[in-house]
């Protein structure tokens, strides 16, 4: 990725500082965003599928952006690019938008960001997230590569943000296979 690097210094110098908007991809993961940056003084924007993920954001007020970009999909913000800078926007990247955009499409995603595009790349995989522990000297749950070796509690994980639906507690194979969907990708743990 290094020899692809993103214009983002020019990008920068076309912002007026004094009104940087900071937008997020409105999920659960953006409610402390969003009220953070509002303490702060900044102007927000709310990233979203539909009208009705921005209904929900009215019982938060806090919380609630200044302003609204309302797609039919996601994979739309790749051609927002120039109208989110024209409002001086830098996107606050969390797990939903890896999710949900891709983290292809993240890297190429022609908007300043907060951080390090790569780190995504990490927050996006359970296995580079245990490399990144395990290598950091945390003590980490035995992984289980074969349901059917499952002899006490497990917690099985789906990949991505779920919106803290992403996992169940299984307690033997038949329990694993009983609520387990096939389609997804998961990882099992023993449960600590």
């Amino acid at each position: 990725m290094a020899g692809d690097a993103l214009p983002v210094a020019e990008w920068l110098s076309d912002y007026d500082v004094s009104q940087i908007t900071i937008g997020v991809v409105a999920s659960h993961s953006s409610l402390q965003i969003l009220h953070g940056a509002r303490q702060e003084g900044f102007r927000t924007l709310g990233i979203c599928v539909g009208e009705a993920r921005r209904k929900m954001y009215s019982a938060f007020p806090g919380a609630e952006p200044d302003e609204w970009l309302i797609l039919d999909n996601y994979k739309q913000m790749m051609d927002y690019a120039d109208y989110l800078r024209e409002r001086n926007v830098i996107i606050i990247p969390h797990g939903s938008l890896v999710e949900y955009l891709g983290p292809k499409n993240f890297q190429a995603l022609s908007v300043p960001t907060f951080g390090n595009r790569n780190i995504l790349e990490w927050e996006g995989s359970r296995e580079r997230q245990r490399l990144w522990l395990e290598s950091g000297g945390c003590s980490m749950p035995r992984v289980i590569e074969d349901p059917k070796d499952i002899d006490g509690p497990v917690i099985v994980k789906y990949a991505g943000a779920k919106g803290g639906r992403g996992y169940f507690v299984a307690r033997d194979f038949r329990d694993f296979r009983r609520n387990v969907d096939l389609e997804e990708d998961f990882t099992i743990q023993e449960y600590v």
